[in-house]
């Protein structure tokens, strides 16, 4: 009789204890149209390619149109955006540039650049049904001095951008992105002989005029003196 009431004393207790409970802890988060689980990320938010640059402690944002100096670091993230601007910067340790790229100058004419490529997260960036390469991208690139984040990008993967210049997809990631074209390269130095020729070549050509007219004025003089004079 006594082990009987202590059971009931116990279910009584813990009906209690759940009465007392909230009514949103004993309520199921509803599942939405457009996103069927429940907490996750919605399938159809905007997604998209973001470009940063160190400043040494943190990733600032950047357009893929800027043109890093020798010596930067550029990063590129694949995020969740859901007003379609840079939202996350590349995730992990920030690399160091000459760690990444060593201590030899750069070629003449040329910049070298460490870039990162992190393709995001699976559960909170991915679309869904699709996993992101298991290893992100830290190389060091050298470019043309005028060479944009874009383009130094395209030398360390496999780049495809719109028509507005923004990047659809690094290495086909994501894969659900088809459209877009290669980068175009960048513009070639103008060359000495494209500007209208070096300073040498001027300062002979002006050489020769000058001796030419000297040599005129002097066979005019000679042929003045040998002329009878006039009567």
């Amino acid at each position: 009789m006594l082990r009987a009431c202590r059971v009931a004393a116990g279910v009584a207790l813990g009906a209690a204890a759940l009465v007392s409970l909230p009514f949103p802890a004993l309520a199921t988060q509803p599942v939405q149209p457009n996103n069927p689980v429940p907490g996750g990320t919605d399938p159809h938010a905007t997604r998209l390619w973001s470009a940063w640059q160190s400043d040494g402690t943190a990733w600032l944002a950047a357009r893929p149109g800027d043109g890093p100096p020798d010596g930067s670091v550029v990063g590129w993230r694949f995020a969740v955006s859901p007003d379609g601007a840079a939202s996350e910067p590349p995730a992990g340790e920030m690399p160091v540039f000459e760690t990444v790229c060593g201590k030899d100058a750069a070629a003449s004419g040329h910049k070298r650049v460490a870039v990162v490529v992190d393709f995001g997260d699976a559960d909170a960036d991915a679309f869904p049904g699709e996993q992101p390469p298991r290893q992100d991208v830290v190389k060091c690139v050298a470019g043309a001095e005028g060479a944009t984040a874009v383009q130094l990008l395209a030398s360390a993967a496999r780049v495809r951008v719109n028509d507005q210049g923004g990047v659809v997809a690094v290495d086909d990631y994501p894969a659900r992105e088809k459209g877009g074209a290669e980068p175009a390269a960048p513009a070639a130095a103008e060359s000495a002989g494209e500007s209208g020729g070096s300073p040498v070549v001027w300062i002979a050509g002006g050489a020769g005029v000058l001796l030419l007219l000297g040599g005129g004025a002097v066979v005019a003089t000679r042929r003045r003196a040998k002329s009878p004079a006039a009567g």
